[in-house]
C-alpha cells in the first residue's frame, strides 16, 4: 500500500475515511492478494458473457482437424495443401505451376532473410514484424521533443537473439511480459548474460509513445493513457483482440465487459501504477520528482567498454572547456577591473583576491566579501560574450564542439525494463468513460471472462506480484483459443501477403472469418505440438506445394476465385519498406552486416531526405538504424513504413507517384547505384554483356532475356554519348569516355532498381 501522504497527493480524489479503514483491515488480516481467475469467475456480474456468447470459434480452443482427402494427391507435399485444396477441388480449382527454381529462390530468400540470396540473417528479417507488433521505437513519442530512448536497442537485440536460435515462442512470450519475475536479479551482487536477457525481454511492454518525463504530460490521466497504449499492444499482438473500446463501455461487438478491461489493466498495474509513478526518460530534461524506469544493471564488461569509449571524448571535452576557460579569464579580470574601479585600494586588492579564491577555502572574511559584493563578482561567459564580440565567437564555437561531442558519448549502460516496483500496488478501479478522474467499482486483477482456457493462480512474494507471470502462463496453455491461432496466421500473412484470418489483429464477431478454418486450427495445434518452433512453421509452409506456386495469372482461373481467396496461385507482393532498402544495399556491395548494439543515427541531407548515417563498412541494415517517431528514414517512408502508434499488426501498402519519383530522383539510389556500377567495370572492364549479365542476377536473381541484353545494351550507348557530352560542355575539356561510361552503367543500375521485377517478389 502506498503511504498515506502518496495517496492523498497522487490520487485523483482522496480516499474517505471509510477507505482508508478498509486498507487498514485488509492489512491487519495479512493484505493477500486476489488470484488472477477471482473476478474471472464470476460470470453473473457479466451478463455478456453467456455460454452462447463463448461458442464464438475464435474463443473456443482449437481442435485438431482430420487431413482431408483430396482428388490431387500428386500436389499434397504436406497437409497444408490437403486443406487448401479442398476448398479449390470444391470450385474446380487446382494450384497453379510450380514457380521457376530461380524465382522460388528469390521468394525464400526475401521472405525469410529480407535481402536477396546471400547472407543468412532470418533473424534480423522476422524481428522486423514482431517489433512492429510490440511498438519498437527508439524514442519516447512526444512530438515537440520525442526523446531518445539510450537503450532500447537492447530489446531489439533480444528478439533477434530468440528468433535466431528458434526460441519456443511459448518461452518468448512468457519472458516479454514476465522476464522479470524469472529472475532473482534484484539479489544478485553480479549480473549474468541470463539475468540481462530476462530483463531486456520486458521491453515488449515498454515500447508505446509515453511522454510522461514532460510536465504538461505527467499527469493521472496521462499516465492511464500509457497504461491503455499498452493494453493495445498486448491484445492486439498476442490476443488478436480489439479491447480498445472496453476502455470507455462494455465492448459493442464482441464479449468483452468493460470490467475485463480494467481486470487486466490491474495485472499490470504492480509495475505501471498511476498513483505510484515511474518517468521513462533517464536523461529527462524536466525536474520531476519521480524515479525513472531504468535498471541499472550491466556486465562489468559492458561498463568497461563504455568507458574505454568514452574516455577520449570526455578528454576532448575537457580541453576544450579548459580552453575556453584560459580565453576568458584575462577578459573577466578586466571586466572586474572596471568593475572595481571606483572602489578603494585596499577592498579592490581583497575582492580580487576573494574572486581568484575557491569557494571553500575562503576564509570568514572573505565569505562575508564574497557574499556582500556578489552581483559585482559574479561575471558570467553570458556578460563576457556582450562586452567582447569576438569572445562571444569563441564560446558560441566552444558550444558546438563539445555538443556534438557529448552526442558521441555512449550512454551509461542500463535495462529498460518493465519489472514489479514491489509491495501492494494500488487499488484497480473501473474508470466511468475511461475517465481517470471518475473512478467506479473496485476490480481485481484478471482475463477476459469469454475466454475459458484454464485460468492460472499467481504465487506471490515481497518482490513481486506474479500477476503478469499467471497471465504469461495463461495465455501460452496449449488449449488457448487465441495464442497459437494468433501467430501461425501472422507467420502465413507475412508468407502468402494475406491471414487465414485476413483481419491478424481482429479475432472478434467484426473481424473476418477464417478463409480455411480446419487449416488454422490444424496449424495451431501442429505448432504447440512441434514445441512452439516459429522455423518449424516457416519450413511447413514453405514446403508445401501452395508456397511454390507461379504467381502468372490466368484469367480462366481469376473467374473463378477472383481476390485469390483460395491460394490458386501465388499472391504478387511488393516488397516491404525494409526489405527494399535492405536489398538495395547489399546488391551495391555497400551493407554492413554488424550485428546487434546500439542504433545508426540518422540525418538530414543536402536535398532534404532523412537517410542513415554511414561508416567506413557501410550502411547498416534497416532495423539497426534509429527508429525515430519524428523522423524516419525517407525511403522507408515513402514506401509505407508504419508509424508506430502505439503498434502495427498489418501494413497497408500504397502504389503512389512519390513511390517512382523517390527511386528516379533519390539522390541516396543514386549515389548506391553509381558505387554498383563501379564495381561492375572493376569486376568486367569494358564487356557491356557480362556487366548486364551480373546486374541482372545481383538484382533480380535470374539471368536477362535476349531482349533485355539488346534494350540495356542500347541504352547504354545512348547514355554514355549524353553523358559525355555533358561532360565535355560542363568541363570545357574533350569528353572522357570512362567516366562517360561510369555515369550511363550507373543510370542503368538505378533503372533496373527502379522496376517492377526488382521491386515486387514473384
Amino acid at each position: 500500500m502506498p503511504p498515506p501522504k502518496l495517496l492523498y497527493e497522487y490520487a485523483v480524489r482522496p480516499p474517505t475515511t471509510t477507505e482508508v479503514e478498509t486498507l487498514r483491515k485488509w492489512i491487519a488480516a495479512g493484505a493477500n492478494p486476489a488470484p488472477l481467475d477471482l473476478a474471472a469467475r464470476d460470470e453473473a456480474s457479466d451478463p455478456l458473457v453467456s455460454d452462447s456468447a463463448r461458442q464464438f470459434w475464435s474463443f473456443q480452443p482449437p481442435k485438431r482437424p482430420e487431413i482431408p482427402q483430396v482428388q490431387h494427391q500428386d500436389q499434397v507435399r504436406n497437409p497444408v495443401d490437403a486443406f487448401l485444396l479442398q476448398k479449390l477441388e470444391a470450385k474446380n480449382l487446382s494450384f497453379s505451376t510450380q514457380a521457376e527454381r530461380l524465382t522460388l529462390m528469390r521468394r525464400c530468400y526475401l521472405d525469410l532473410i529480407g535481402i536477396p540470396p546471400e547472407p543468412a540473417h532470418y533473424g534480423e528479417r522476422w524481428a522486423q514484424f514482431w517489433l512492429n507488433a510490440a511498438g519498437y521505437s527508439d524514442s519516447e513519442g512526444l512530438i515537440d521533443e520525442d526523446l531518445i530512448r539510450p537503450n532500447a536497442w537492447r530489446y531489439r537485440d533480444y528478439v533477434i537473439r530468440s528468433l535466431n536460435n528458434d526460441k519456443p515462442y511459448d518461452r518468448f512470450l512468457t519472458e516479454q511480459i514476465a522476464g522479470d519475475e524469472l529472475v532473482d536479479f534484484k539479489k544478485v551482487k553480479q549480473a549474468t548474460p541470463e539475468i540481462i536477457d530476462k530483463l531486456a525481454a520486458t521491453g515488449f511492454l515498454r515500447m508505446v509513445p509515453d511522454g510522461t518525463y514532460s510536465t504538461g504530460n505527467a499527469s493521472v490521466p496521462e499516465r492511464f493513457n500509457v497504461v491503455a497504449d499498452e493494453i493495445e499492444v498486448l491484445s492486439s499482438s498476442v490476443l488478436g483482440l480489439t479491447m480498445g473500446c472496453a476502455r470507455c463501455h462494455d465492448h459493442k461487438y464482441d464479449p468483452i465487459p468493460q470490467r475485463d478491461y480494467y481486470r487486466l489493466s490491474a495485472i499490470l498495474q504492480t509495475a505501471y501504477d498511476p498513483y505510484d509513478w515511474m518517468t521513462p526518460a533517464w536523461n529527462n530534461p524536466y525536474d520531476l520528482k519521480f524515479p525513472t524506469r531504468h535498471l541499472d544493471i550491466a556486465l562489468d564488461s559492458e561498463r568497461e567498454a563504455a568507458a574505454r569509449f568514452n574516455a577520449p571524448i570526455e578528454a576532448e571535452i575537457k580541453q576544450l572547456e579548459a580552453s575556453a576557460k584560459e580565453k576568458a579569464k584575462p577578459l573577466r579580470e578586466k571586466v572586474l577591473d572596471e568593475r572595481l574601479a571606483a572602489l578603494p585600494q585596499s577592498v579592490r586588492d581583497d575582492l580580487k583576491i576573494v574572486a581568484s579564491t575557491a569557494d571553500e577555502k575562503r576564509s570568514e572574511l572573505q565569505k562575508y566579501l564574497a557574499e556582500k559584493f556578489q552581483e559585482t563578482l559574479k561575471i558570467t561567459n553570458e556578460d563576457l560574450a556582450k562586452r567582447f564580440p569576438d569572445f562571444k565567437l569563441e564560446v558560441e564555437n566552444s558550444k558546438k564542439g563539445t555538443d556534438g561531442l557529448k552526442k558521441k558519448l555512449q550512454p551509461k549502460p542500463q535495462i529498460r525494463a518493465l519489472f514489479d516496483m514491489g509491495g501492494e500496488p494500488s487499488a484497480a478501479y473501473l474508470l466511468r468513460r475511461g475517465n481517470a478522474q471518475t473512478p467506479g467499482e473496485l476490480v481485481q486483477p484478471g482475463v477476459p471472462s469469454v475466454l475459458k482456457a484454464g485460468l492460472i493462480t499467481p504465487k506471490s512474494n515481497h518482490e513481486s506480484s506474479g500477476r503478469r507471470l499467471a497471465l504469461a502462463r495463461w495465455l501460452v496453455q496449449p488449449n488457448h483459443p487465441l495464442t497459437a491461432r494468433v501467430m501461425v496466421n501472422r507467420i502465413w500473412m507475412h508468407h502468402f501477403g494475406k491471414g487465414l484470418v485476413a483481419s491478424p489483429s481482429n479475432f472478434g464477431r467484426t473481424g473476418v472469418p477464417p478463409s480455411h478454418p480446419e487449416l488454422l486450427d490444424w496449424l495451431a495445434t501442429e505448432f504447440v505440438q512441434r514445441s512452439w518452433s516459429m522455423k518449424a512453421m516457416h519450413r511447413l509452409m514453405m514446403t508445401s506445394t501452395a508456397y511454390r506456386q507461379s504467381s502468372r495469372f490466368d484469367p480462366a482461373v481469376h473467374q473463378a476465385d477472383p481476390d485469390n481467396l483460395f491460394l490458386s496461385r501465388m499472391p504478387l507482393r511488393r516488397m516491404d519498406a525494409e526489405a527494399l532498402y535492405d536489398s538495395v544495399l547489399e546488391i551495391s556491395g555497400r551493407l554492413d552486416l554488424t550485428q546487434y548494439g546500439p542504433p545508426t543515427d540518422v540525418e538530414v541531407n543536402p536535398e532534404g531526405e532523412v537517410i542513415a548515417k554511414g561508416s567506413n563498412k557501410g550502411w547498416r541494415r534497416s532495423i539497426y538504424v534509429l527508429q525515430r517517431r519524428k523522423t524516419p528514414v525517407t525511403m522507408m517512408e515513402v514506401f509505407d513504413l508504419p508509424p508506430m502508434a502505439p503498434n502495427c499488426i498489418e501494413r497497408r501498402q500504397s502504389t503512389v507517384p512519390t513511390q517512382a519519383l523517390q527511386m528516379m530522383n533519390s539522390e541516396v539510389l543514386r549515389e548506391h547505384s553509381r558505387y554498383l556500377s563501379g564495381r561492375l567495370i572493376d569486376e568486367f572492364a569494358e564487356d557491356r554483356d557480362k556487366q548486364i549479365e551480373r546486374l541482372y542476377f545481383r538484382a533480380l536473381s535470374r539471368r536477362p532475356t535476349p531482349e533485355e541484353t539488346k534494350v540495356a545494351k542500347e541504352g547504354l550507348l545512348e547514355l554514355e554519348k549524353q553523358w559525355g557530352s555533358h561532360l565535355g560542355n560542363t568541363k570545357h575539356e574533350a569528353p572522357k569516355l570512362p567516366t562517360a561510361r561510369w555515369f550511363a552503367l550507373a543510370g542503368l543500375c538505378q533503372s533496373v532498381l527502379s522496376s517492377a521485377d526488382f521491386l515486387y517478389i514473384d
